[in-house]
């Protein structure tokens, strides 16, 4: 059997509700949408979808920003 580690993080919790409904709708809890978002950036090499213009955007904006060192930040 495989170890496992809990992982812990921050988000906004407005961000987290409004994820949750999405990947409930889906039929997966926050932890299975999570777990299965490692494993296709894993089994893909790369992130499971492409950074465009916009979202390159938004996350230097999140850098550049204090909310970066905050909950739901972007962090390098």
């Amino acid at each position: 059997m495989a170890r496992l580690v809990e992982v812990t993080l921050e988000i906004d919790a407005e961000l987290k509700e409004q994820a949750e409904k999405v990947f409930a709708e889906n039929g997966m809890t926050l932890e299975e949408a999570t777990i299965l978002f490692f494993e296709e950036t894993v089994r893909l090499g790369r992130l499971p979808f492409e950074l465009d213009d916009d979202l390159r955007e938004y996350i230097a904006k999140q850098l550049d920003t204090p909310a970066s060192d905050s909950a739901g930040g972007v962090r390098p």
